[in-house]
């Protein structure tokens, strides 16, 4: 079969609409715990389109369509003395997964970060077996940690 020309490229303006579908997608229980949250959305992609911001955040295009979006932050973490890299989400559109596209992803992200972070970070939920799997071929390892958080 023929080869999709991939692309990632930063959030722009017109990317809104279709962020905001993706989200509310990507969002959707059972993937998550509590019914998805708009304006966590909109000020995600507010963020996104901030020259300066913390979001790095890049729309994946497959044959000049959008086929999912990528948010990464970059952090400062005492345990490896550097920064690492925290790959936040990473949403395909169904009719685009297990087309290799999220292992173009890594490679993109790799050639962008690498030698300038010390880590890269993600993290997954024992469910996703489909991701887990994406994410040991693209040569990530599980840490040993629960994570707490409080939320204001």
């Amino acid at each position: 079969k023929n080869k999709m020309n991939i692309n990632f490229r930063k959030f722009r303006e017109s990317d809104r609409e279709d962020y905001l579908r993706m989200a509310n997608s990507f969002y959707s229980p059972p993937a998550v715990l509590h019914e998805p949250d708009e304006a966590v959305f909109i000020a995600n992609f507010n963020e996104a389109l901030k020259p300066d911001g913390r979001l790095i955040a890049y729309i994946v295009e497959a044959d000049g369509k959008t086929a999912g979006f990528g948010f990464s932050t970059l952090k400062f973490e005492t345990e490896v003395g550097g920064t690492t890299l925290w790959l936040e989400e990473l949403y395909l559109e169904p009719e685009y997964r297990g087309c290799g596209i999220g292992g173009s992803y890594f490679e993109f992200v790799k050639s962008e970060f690498g030698g300038k972070v010390k880590r890269i970070r993600l993290e997954v939920g024992p469910e996703n077996v489909g991701a887990i799997r994406l994410y040991e071929r693209n040569g990530f390892d599980f840490l040993n940690y629960r994570q707490m958080i409080i939320d204001y």
